[in-house]
This record gives structure tokens, C-alpha cells and sequence, in this order.
């Protein structure tokens, strides 16, 4: 259920109301201070699904690191997965990576229509918009979280995002919403809005400079509306192989959970004997809340040799990337080795 929609008068006042305070409100980042289409992309997929905070510094690595397209491009993976460590949803990573193999293959630039951005890889409806507007200023409007809990919000929507048709509805209203003459920073305008004032929890409608017309801000926090996923508990039990001041690790091969990232292995009672208990580790992964057990072990026989599996050093484990929580394991190891 939702309120009347906004007629297009009512759309260009709160058009208006916010782009007057996106220019005195925005936050000094990055990512805006250039028109670079390549350095646009790298923020714009490091920003899904990541705080701004915690971007900004890999961020700036990113770019010391692979200035360019081809400079991307040229990398190998391991030096790819190993610079976005700790940014979690590695597939982005890897979709950079391909976007930039891409792009270096057609000639080093992005294009600068919606169809050929889509055609990318890693190029989905939201980065394309994203990309489109803000580097080439085409009027396309993004939808995210912060812009479907604005609109929801705005409008009153109790339907269920996390259905298609919803999804659907709301980017008709993200569409009817942009200023089609500066869509750049009218989508960034929206995003910095549900970043940094219509927030999940006690939004500060008082604030808000949509608030006059705001339909659902005597009761924001039921808004968005989204079926809950049931969250799932696992365990699991890892090994910790030592030969001398070395470690068992592994790469994980394609296919599996965090493949390309390195790990110690899992205890496989066939292969390994069990000794005592070491650390537990919580975690959470999609729709699982797993209980990592840490035990010490020793091979049954040999130790397995491949090209993917190798003893490290704690200090040899700082070049590789690690799933976060193996990461966390490493780092405890080397404490305990230090002191």
C-alpha cells in the first residue's frame, strides 16, 4: 500500500529541496573530486555493499596500484584478490578485474550509452546507472538500498522489496524522481541522503530536507518493508598442520565458497589425527552464523603435495589474501608466535 504518487510538480519541488542541500550537505570524498570514468567504476563497485569508511583507504591503494584499465587488466588475479582483502564479496573483485580485461580489449575506454555499458561483464542496472550518470552524465537512476529505503519512506510503499515486482515499481519512481539535467548529482544526492540522514535506524527526519513531503516520516523505521531469510547456524572444524614454524594452507580451488583466497584446511578425520582444541571463531557468511572450531592436528601419512597447498610462514601469510575469518586465525597464530 503506498500514498497517491507525486505529480510531476510535486516531484520537481523535492527535486529542488534536494539538490539545495546535497550542495551545502554532501561529504568531501574521493570519487567525487574526479570525472576519471575508471576510477568512477572502481568506487562504485568497491561501494556495493560496503561502508564508505571502510572503502576510502582501499580506495586510494587501489588506484597507487592499478591506475588504469590495462594497468587492472595486466594484473594477475592473485595480485587483484590480494589489493581488495578485507572488502569481503570478492566477486566484485574479480568482475573489476574482467570489466577492466574488457575494456583494455576494446580499446581502453568505457561506452558511453546504458546498452554498451550493460553489455560489460560485472555490469549490472545499478552500476551501469551509476556509471552512466556520474562519468558520462547520461539520465539514468540508480537503485540501492539507500535509494529504495528513500522512496519507500517517502511514499509510505509497505510492498515487499525484495520482490521483483516492487523492485520494479520503485525504479518507475526512481525514473520519474531524477533530474534528467543533472542526473550526476542528483543520484548521489539520493544515496547521501539514505547514507547520512534517512538511516535504517532513528533517521533524523527533523533534518530532512524531503521531510515536508514525506508521507512515511511520522513512522520511518517501517519502512523498507522486506521479508525476513531465516538465518541458518553452521559449524565447522579447521586444522591447524605445523611443520616446524610453518603452516598448512590451501588456495581454494573454483567452484567453492571464497575460491582464489587461501585458508587452512578443514579436519578430515580420514587424513588427519585430532589433538586439542585451539579457538572458536564466529562468523557470519550469507545466510549462515558459523561456529569455526580451531583444533591442532597431524597427518595420518605424507602431507599432501599440489601447487595449491604450501607450509607458511605467519609472516609468508601477510602476502597472501585469506578469507576474513582464516585472517583472523593467521593473525592469532602470529601473536602467539611473538609472544
Amino acid at each position: 500500500m503506498t500514498s497517491s504518487t507525486p505529480t510531476e510538480k510535486q516531484w520537481k519541488k523535492l527535486r529542488t529541496s534536494l539538490a539545495a542541500w546535497y550542495q551545502s550537505a554532501k561529504r568531501d570524498l574521493p570519487w567525487r573530486r574526479t570525472n576519471d570514468p575508471y576510477a568512477i567504476a572502481v568506487s562504485e563497485l568497491m561501494l556495493q555493499q560496503t561502508q564508505v569508511v571502510t572503502v576510502i583507504p582501499y580506495y586510494g591503494r587501489w588506484l597507487k596500484a592499478f591506475p588504469t584499465w590495462r594497468a587492472l587488466a595486466e594484473a594477475p588475479e592473485s595480485a587483484v584478490i590480494k589489493a581488495w582483502e578485507g572488502l569481503g564479496y570478492y566477486r566484485r573483485a574479480r568482475n573489476l578485474h574482467a570489466l577492466a580485461k574488457a575494456v583494455a580489449e576494446a580499446g581502453g575506454e568505457l561506452p558511453r550509452n546504458e546498452e554498451g555499458l550493460r553489455s560489460l561483464p560485472g555490469i549490472g542496472p545499478y552500476t551501469a546507472a551509476a556509471i552512466g550518470s556520474i562519468a558520462f552524465g547520461l539520465p539514468l537512476a540508480v537503485l540501492d538500498g539507500n535509494v529504495m529505503r528513500v522512496l519507500t519512506r517517502l511514499l509510505a510503499l509497505s510492498d515487499d522489496i525484495s520482490r521483483p515486482q516492487t523492485r520494479a515499481k520503485l525504479q518507475e519512481l526512481a525514473d520519474a524522481f531524477l533530474d534528467r539535467k543533472n542526473p550526476s548529482d542528483h543520484n548521489q544526492a539520493v544515496m547521501e541522503l539514505g547514507a547520512t540522514v534517512c538511516l535504517p535506524r532513528n533517521p533524523m527526519c527533523l533534518i530532512c530536507p524531503l521531510s515536508a513531503g514525506c508521507a512515511g516520516r511520522d513512522h520511518a523505521e517501517d519502512f523498507p518493508v522486506k521479508a525476513r531469510v531465516a538465518t541458518e547456524k553452521r559449524k565447522e572444524t579447521v586444522a591447524i598442520l605445523r611443520h616446524g614454524n610453518r603452516f598448512y594452507c590451501e588456495e581454494v580451488p573454483e567452484g567453492k565458497p571464497w575460491h582464489g583466497l587461501w585458508r587452512f584446511p578443514d579436519f578430515d578425520p580420514e587424513r588427519m589425527k585430532r589433538g586439542e582444541t585451539l579457538a572458536t571463531i564466529r562468523y557470519g557468511i550469507t545466510k549462515y552464523a558459523v561456529t569455526m572450531e580451531v583444533v591442532e592436528a597431524k597427518w595420518k601419512g605424507r602431507s599432501p603435495v599440489s601447487m595449491a597447498v604450501r607450509y607458511l610462514t605467519t609472516e609468508e601469510m601477510a602476502e597472501f589474501a585469506f578469507a576474513a575469518p582464516h585472517r583472523k586465525l593467521a593473525k592469532a597464530l602470529s601473536i602467539k608466535k611473538a609472544g
